[in-house]
């Protein structure tokens, strides 16, 4: 084994542990161990963008950046949070999210999913394995974290959106007799927060939404042509059908990007806070 290989195992064995004590500084973690059989070990150095500064592509080894809030402020919510990208980048830092600081500063810890794209990829399964997985840990280092492990929400726009309805729809309860600890935990989102959600050519019927999916607010723009509302529409069909909370909130202008840092959708924040009152997240 190579020292390098050593010390990513030491790195990735200490963050599960609890070795390390994650205070107001984030901290990146791997989401898998070294010897996971998805790396790909061939795939080059991550492709940076200089007018992207936060965004990579050719991203291999998937990795969450760990934003908490201090523990008095915490309100033991969590948001895993997946960016657009057309799954060929990633925003590893902001994106929808912009500064992390906006919700950490009202007590809520904030986990930044760099998943894997393609290429080096193969399948964007591998993107919703890495947002499963990265749920999983969130849930498995809940305590240690200041998280109620049953506020575990998903956040993501465009690509990130789609990843997100993957994840909530192929999620499982965790794999008993596994012998790594995360892997037993389940990898059910109590919550997801899809912003443009973009269908990537698959149809509403690929997405299973039954009684176990957990509850969605969609926000979309009318004049997204990559994101059509009708597409969001139809998902809030299946959930009423399932009997599922959902909430469809709309803005008339704005495109594929109307919920991005100050642009037309900047107030889908505010009804992110009403909703998840409304759903039992947040004591009203």
């Amino acid at each position: 084994m190579h020292f390098h290989q050593i010390i990513a195992q030491f790195i990735f064995a200490v963050a599960l542990t609890g070795a390390v004590e994650l205070k107001s500084e984030p901290v990146t973690l791997n989401l898998w161990s070294d010897d996971y059989h998805g790396i790909i070990r061939d795939a080059g150095a991550e492709k940076k963008f200089p007018k992207l500064p936060d965004t990579v592509a050719n991203v291999s080894i998937p990795a969450m950046t760990v934003y908490l809030p201090e523990k008095r402020k915490s309100i033991g919510i969590a948001l895993v949070y997946c960016s657009g990208g057309s799954y060929n980048k990633v925003s590893y830092v902001s994106d929808y999210v912009s500064q992390a600081d906006y919700f950490v500063s009202k007590g809520v810890a904030v986990i930044v999913v760099k998943y894997r794209t393609l290429p080096p990829s193969k399948n964007v399964s591998d993107a919703m394995d890495d947002g499963l997985r990265a749920v999983r840990i969130v849930r498995y280092r809940a305590k240690e974290w200041g998280i109620n492990p049953a506020k575990i929400g998903m956040l993501g726009g465009s690509a990130g959106a789609n990843l997100i309805l993957n994840a909530a729809t192929h999620w499982d309860n965790g794999k008993a007799g596994t012998a790594d600890p995360v892997e037993r935990v389940s990898s059910r989102p109590d919550f997801i927060v899809l912003l443009c959600p973009w269908p990537n050519k698959q149809l509403l019927s690929d997405f299973v939404i039954n009684e176990t999916t957990p509850p969605a607010l969609l926000c979309s723009a009318h004049d997204d042509k990559i994101a059509p509302t009708a597409f969001a529409d139809g998902i809030v069909a299946a959930y009423k059908k399932a009997g599922v909370p959902a909430t469809l909130w709309t803005i008339e202008k704005g495109g594929h990007t109307a919920f991005k840092p100050g642009n037309f959708g900047g107030g889908w924040k505010e009804q992110l806070w009403s909703w998840l009152e409304n759903i039992g997240i947040i004591a009203k």
